[in-house]
């Protein structure tokens, strides 16, 4: 096949030619990786003994796949490459793409174990009382997807789409139609595979009451801050009752990333707090007391904060919902749980 001019880009896709240098570098970019988690494992055991459980095992699984999918998009610059330089640079182009797309994911994956896993498997164990009948931990928390990969995985969507509108137009003005409909099916399958993963992730979310003094985790990217209902007293009022609740923060230092500075203190992110009851009516706080829920904390601090409630007498099933709250952006990052149709954690009353 000839490569064409050498000082314009082709005028036609070279897709085997794309599909024998990146599925080749694919089986090397997956063995780096495994060989990556298979060193953490072995050099750190026992410490990861307690996530090694089925649950842990579908996570991982979906994680690989993931990172397949990430490496993919190596598509979608190679043909931008071939229709915009010549074949005597983008060739060579490509193998340093490959380089630093490995790199990254060296430093995103190591990011992720050393950061999210490693500092929580062991704090997790402990939380739960130890492991279950599978070897299992429990953290309830505001993400069923790790925090940084969802914020990543946000970031790179929307520069994907911005690159790869960009593409359809330069390629349709610089008359290359095969290149500009190979962005714009780029861009089809990237929002495909993005709005799946996030309903996805959603759709295995499940509905969580907890009980007086369990934990609610919410992820700061770098540490977590825990919630819990510490005390709920109930006064009756003629047609109203009266809920006065003690809600418990707690930055809980044991999941804090090695980066973070000790000492260095957090600011909660906004959150909102409301009762809601079996019929789906919600309530507002009529007044707050204690600490503000925006109080900045270092780690292994905590406050109280007092939050009253007035509801109907005939109002049942109360459980309360403490919330992140809701920005546009969070209805779109994969696991969130404020992302489209995904479940609650609420706290029993």
């Amino acid at each position: 096949m000839s490569d064409g001019p050498e000082n314009v880009g082709s005028t036609a896709p070279d897709f085997s030619g794309a599909a024998r240098f990146w599925e080749k570098g694919r089986i090397w970019y997956n063995a780096v990786l495994c060989v990556v988690v298979a060193l953490w494992v072995v050099l750190t055991w026992p410490h990861f003994r307690p996530a090694m459980n089925l649950d842990a095992l579908g996570k991982m699984m979906v994680l690989a796949l993931l990172a397949n999918v990430c490496y993919s998009a190596a598509y979608v610059a190679e043909f931008f490459m071939q229709g915009a330089l010549p074949s005597s640079l983008w060739r060579r182009v490509r193998l340093g793409l490959w380089i630093a797309g490995l790199l990254f994911a060296l430093l995103l994956a190591n990011y992720w174990i050393a950061d999210e896993i490693y500092p929580d498997v062991q704090s997790s164990a402990n939380m739960a009382g130890g492991a279950g009948p599978m070897g299992s931990v429990t953290m309830v928390s505001n993400m069923n997807f790790p925090a940084p990969l969802a914020v990543v995985g946000f970031l790179a969507a929307g520069v994907g789409v911005f690159a790869a509108l960009a593409s359809i137009l330069i390629f349709w003005f610089a008359r290359k139609p095969k290149f500009a409909r190979i962005a714009g099916l780029a861009l089809g399958a990237g929002a495909v595979i993005y709005l799946g993963l996030l309903l996805g992730f959603s759709a295995g979310s499940r509905e969580i009451a907890l009980a007086r003094g369990q934990e609610k985790y919410f992820c700061e990217i770098d540490c977590h801050l825990a919630y819990s209902v510490a005390d709920v007293k109930t006064q009756g009022d003629g047609t109203t009752n009266d809920y006065l609740i003690t809600l418990r923060t707690r930055f809980d230092e044991t999941t804090t990333s090695p980066s973070r500075p000790k000492d260095a203190a957090l600011t909660p992110s906004p959150r909102e707090v409301r009762l809601i009851d079996s019929a789906g009516r919600e309530y507002q706080p009529v007044a707050t007391t204690g600490t503000s829920l925006m109080t900045p904390l270092k780690p292994a601090e905590a406050y109280t904060t007092q939050l009253e409630f007035r509801v109907p007498k005939d109002a049942g099933g109360l459980r309360l919902l403490l919330n992140t709250t809701p920005a546009w952006p969070d209805h779109l990052v994969i696991g969130d749980e404020n992302s489209l149709f995904h479940k609650k954690t609420y706290f029993a009353l």
